[in-house]
């Protein structure tokens, strides 16, 4: 008799950590599904295309840079060669 009870025991058990791992599914889904559910409901009503900006003015011309030193070669000069 004790090895029937304890079978059920585990079956009940088992139904129980069945139906915690549903709750933490859903729990953990819920705010992706939230955030795909409003995306879905701000398409329905497409606003109108937007005015054009006003172009801005040119930009003062920059200050002209100093000369750098020249680089090293990259690589062996082989004319010698």
């Amino acid at each position: 008799m004790k090895k029937d009870s304890n079978e059920k025991i585990n079956l009940q058990r088992r139904k129980a950590l069945g139906k915690l791992g549903l709750v933490v599914t859903a729990v953990y889904a819920a705010p992706a599904l939230m955030t795909i559910s409003k995306s879905a409901h701000a398409s329905d009503t497409p606003s109108g295309p937007s005015a054009p900006s006003v172009p801005s003015g040119p930009s003062a011309p920059s200050e002209p840079s100093s000369a750098s030193m020249p680089s090293m070669p990259s690589a062996p000069d082989r004319s010698d060669s």
